[in-house]
């Protein structure tokens, strides 16, 4: 496709060779005034398709008036406005570069892209405020050939309202060369309001998204700025809530800590005293039982010995009192529990008991020998 500069160029060039070939005497008429019309008809139906491809209905249906007018011109109009614009096939080449814009823009642009920035359902976010030809951009190409029609319309306004007026009076024509020259001014018109529509929609369209841009811009800043307080804010109640916890924790800990040891102080004394306790009652009952085994023993040995025959060696533990280191008293508790057993159960002691006082007696004055010896016989006079 072509640039907009070389495009401009190109129309400038036809429209130009054709105005100079005017002042030369040089350019080719065309061959009847119906020639004429189907130029300007194609160059009007061109503008028709640039507003309606614009989407400017009204701008469309002044130029279908437009077109009815150049339908209607009469021979004679025809002719004076060939003499005014020698080379209208110039003007028909032009018609056919715009069109083929037109054809260019529809393959490209078959379907038009909406920049419509008002989709965004974020809560206050700013919306493009758009002008009323709405929100969707015309192709560059429907800009520039926009500018090329307008550039044409302009090119023949100018010429046929130099010329129409001379070649009437020349010629002797008597053509209304007033309605021509009002033709090629409702062509410039036309062009130009379909030209400043399409610019002026892009500019607003331009600004509103502009405009839009920088609100939002302010608007992600300032939810920026209330995004950082937020969590300026949050990270300070996180701390403050971190070192609370902290404090609580440790002094809790500090509690538990003291309640456990005082637990185990209390703990350990409690089994401490009852160990001991458990150790005295343990030592207790083995020195009870090692007292009530030795004296079992020992008793045996001594009644062993009592139920010796009277002539039989003593033992001499045996025959020595408490009081220096023996067992005569015991002796004599076991003769006397012996005699007392021995009646409890119906059976007769005899001299046993007699036996027994004498001992005691003997044991009383000292004579240790003797008493033992009683005691022998009150043990065996109980148990014969």
């Amino acid at each position: 496709m072509q640039s907009k500069a070389s495009r401009i160029l190109l129309l400038s060039g036809l429209l130009i060779i054709s105005s100079a070939s005017q002042m030369l005497g040089q350019g080719g008429s065309p061959s009847n005034p119906e020639q004429v019309r189907l130029d300007l008809l194609n160059f009007v139906q061109v503008n028709g398709e640039l507003a309606a491809s614009a989407g400017m209905t009204k701008q469309v249906e002044d130029i279908r008036n437009l077109e009815d007018q150049v339908r209607l011109l009469s021979t004679a109009d025809l002719d004076v406005l060939r003499k005014a614009i020698p080379d209208t096939g110039a003007l028909n080449a032009a018609a056919r570069t715009m069109r083929r814009e037109l054809d260019a823009q529809d393959e490209v642009f078959s379907s038009a892209v909406s920049g419509d920035l008002n989709t965004s359902s974020l809560a206050g976010f700013p919306n493009a405020e758009y002008p009323s030809c709405g929100s969707t951009r015309k192709p560059e190409s429907t800009i520039d050939a926009a500018d090329i029609v307008l550039f044409a319309a302009e090119t023949v306004r100018d010429v046929a309202s130099r010329g129409c007026g001379q070649v009437a009076v020349v010629a002797g024509f008597g053509a209304n060369t007033s309605t021509l020259c009002i033709i090629t001014d409702a062509v410039y018109l036309t062009a130009k309001i379909v030209n400043y529509a399409l610019h002026f929609c892009d500019a607003k369209i331009d600004g509103a998204e502009a405009s839009t841009a920088y609100g939002r811009l302010s608007h992600l800043h300032t939810d920026l700025e209330s995004s950082v307080a937020n969590d300026n804010t949050n990270k300070t109640s996180i701390i403050n809530n971190d070192n609370f916890n902290k404090t609580a924790i440790i002094a809790n800990d500090d509690a538990n800590r003291t309640t456990i040891v005082n637990n185990d102080n209390a703990n350990r004394t409690t089994i401490m005293n009852n160990d001991n306790a458990n150790t005295a009652n343990i030592l207790a009952n083995a020195n009870a039982n090692k007292n009530e085994l030795r004296d079992l023993v020992l008793r045996t040995q001594i009644e062993a010995d009592l139920a010796q025959p009277d002539n039989a060696v003593y033992v001499a533990l045996f025959v020595t009192p408490t009081a220096n280191g023996g067992y005569l008293n015991l002796v004599r508790s076991i003769v006397a529990q012996t005699i007392a057993n021995m009646i409890a159960a119906g059976g007769k002691t005899g001299q046993a008991q007699s036996f027994l006082d004498q001992g005691d007696a003997s044991k009383t004055e000292g004579n240790f020998k003797q008493a033992y010896a009683n005691y022998r016989k009150a043990y065996k006079a109980a148990v014969n």
